[in-house]
């Protein structure tokens, strides 16, 4: 998987974060990545493979390779991921009142949708060609409610 984080990816935006009697967040971590891919496959890619192949010829659409992501941009996204969907969610105790980890799930949230549309307006990167470097004409910006020609 291109897109992955680590526990200092984290501690960036939780420093104390392993001070709630969890050890490891590995699988967290791993299933957040793997949600922003799909997240990425299902909002971007299609915006991306309209313009260049015919998409109603049966046969013609091509997979993402998700290592051709360029996954420090997406390193943010998945950091909000993973302390949103996994990690406070994990730490709640979901009782009538809303406790700490339910604020912060809920501002995580919140903060990753926005960081997953700056990553599209700006441009998400992707090596189309696959030569390992990433020119301005594979990162361009994804503006919705626009027709694409």
């Amino acid at each position: 998987m291109a897109l992955s984080i680590t526990i200092s990816d984290i501690k960036r935006y939780e420093p104390n974060i392993l001070d709630y009697g969890v050890d490891s967040f590995e699988t967290e971590m791993s299933d957040a990545a793997a949600d922003v891919t799909r997240d990425i496959r299902i909002k971007w890619w299609p915006t991306q493979e309209a313009g260049r192949y015919d998409i109603s010829i049966i046969g013609q659409y091509i997979e993402m390779d998700d290592s051709k992501l360029t996954a420090s941009q997406w390193t943010r996204a998945v950091c909000y991921y993973a302390l949103g969907y996994y990690i406070f969610p994990k730490l709640s105790s979901f009782n009538s009142e809303q406790d700490i980890f339910e604020r912060k799930f809920d501002y995580y949230r919140k903060a990753y949708d926005m960081e997953f549309q700056k990553v599209l307006m700006d441009g998400t990167e992707y090596d189309h060609d696959g030569d390992g470097t990433v020119v301005s004409t594979e990162k361009e910006p994804t503006y919705y409610l626009r027709l694409k020609r």
